[in-house]
């Protein structure tokens, strides 16, 4: 009977040494918690919805007078008017940028021989995995921010 029970605590104590061993992700994901962009939240909306949510929120945390409320739908929907336009064309420069950026591209492969563009794909390549980042990280390790402050000495003598 003693050895059951022996055998049985045996047992139990190497399951659990075995399970309090196992690796369990007790971070959360990322993506989950991560509250949507107000770009994007508002990209589908028209400025008179954006404007009028806005006037909402604040009138239900500063309870505005009819005039107030007026005053800020008119202050929130130029503003909402402004940023739409300016939305628009900074998508278009992006465009712009990103069609010159290909046409460098194009000329200085019209100029580099073939072996040269290899080695530069090369590089783009090595850049785009990370090679070069790791270096810029631990550099900044190197520097804590006490050696970064400079001292000052407040004795007055």
């Amino acid at each position: 009977m003693k050895k059951v029970f022996t055998l049985a605590a045996l047992f139990t104590g190497i399951s659990l040494a075995t399970f309090a061993q196992e690796k369990i992700d007790t971070k959360r994901p990322i993506h989950k918690d991560r509250k949507p962009r107000m770009e994007k939240k508002f990209d589908r909306r028209t400025p008179e919805e954006i404007a009028l949510q806005k006037t909402d929120q604040l009138d239900e945390k500063l309870t505005l007078s009819e005039g107030q409320r007026a005053e800020m739908y008119a202050l929130q929907l130029d503003y909402a008017k402004r940023t739409a336009t300016h939305r628009e064309e900074m998508k278009k420069r992006q465009a712009e940028w990103h069609e010159d950026m290909k046409n460098t591209q194009k000329r200085i492969g019209a100029i580099l021989t073939p072996e040269q563009q290899e080695q530069l794909k090369e590089r783009y390549a090595q850049r785009r995995t990370g090679k070069y980042r790791g270096q810029r990280r631990e550099f900044r390790k190197q520097l804590p921010i006490e050696n970064q402050i400079p001292k000052v000495d407040n004795s007055e003598g």
